[in-house]
C-alpha cells in the first residue's frame, strides 16, 4: 500500500469545496432553508482527530522508538483507518470550507457570521483529522532492518 499523496488530498479538498459552495447555492435557489453547521460536527471531528493523533503517537513510540513488534492485522487495520480518514477528512474539510466561503459576503449579518465561523471551525477540525491520519499512516511504516540499510548503502555507492 502506498502512502496517501498530497495531490489527491488537495483534489478532494477542492472537490468538497465545490460541493459545499454549489450545494448551498442550489438549496438557496430552490427556496430551501440552509441550516447552520452544528457545533457537534466540529466537536466530533476534533474528538476523532485526537484519537488518530493518540494512535499515531502510540504506534510511532512502539514501532520506531521502542522497536517492539505489532500484530500485522492490527497494523493493517490502523493503516486502512488512517488512509480512509485522510481521504474523507479532506473531502469534509472542503465541504465545510465551501459552505463557509459561500456565506463570506454575508459576514456582516449575525446569522451569516455564525455560519462562516461554524463552517470554518468545522473545516479546521476536519483538517486536523487529515493531519492525524497522515501521522498515523506514517507511524505504521515498518522501519528498515540493518540488512536493508546495507543494501541501500551499496546501491547508492554504485
Amino acid at each position: 500500500m502506498r502512502t496517501t499523496r498530497l495531490t489527491l488530498l488537495v483534489v478532494l479538498l477542492l472537490l468538497g469545496g465545490a460541493v459545499g459552495w454549489s450545494g448551498v447555492a442550489v438549496m438557496q435557489a430552490t427556496g430551501t432553508i440552509v441550516g447552520r453547521a452544528p457545533w457537534s460536527a466540529a466537536g466530533g471531528l476534533a474528538f476523532f482527530a485526537a484519537l488518530l493523533l493518540a494512535g499515531a503517537w502510540y504506534m510511532y513510540d512502539r514501532v520506531h522508538r521502542k522497536r517492539r513488534t505489532v500484530d500485522g492485522l492490527t497494523a493493517v487495520r490502523l493503516l486502512a483507518l488512517a488512509k480512509a480518514s485522510a481521504l474523507v477528512g479532506a473531502l469534509v474539510a472542503g465541504v465545510y470550507a465551501g459552505f463557509a466561503a459561500r456565506y463570506l459576503p454575508e459576514y456582516g449579518v449575525p446569522d451569516g457570521r455564525d455560519r462562516v465561523i461554524r463552517g470554518g471551525v468545522t473545516a479546521l477540525a476536519a483538517i486536523v483529522v487529515v493531519v492525524g491520519a497522515l501521522l498515523l499512516e506514517r507511524a505504521c511504516k515498518v522501519p528498515k532492518g540493518p540488512e536493508e540499510n546495507e543494501n541501500a548503502e551499496r546501491n547508492r555507492q554504485r
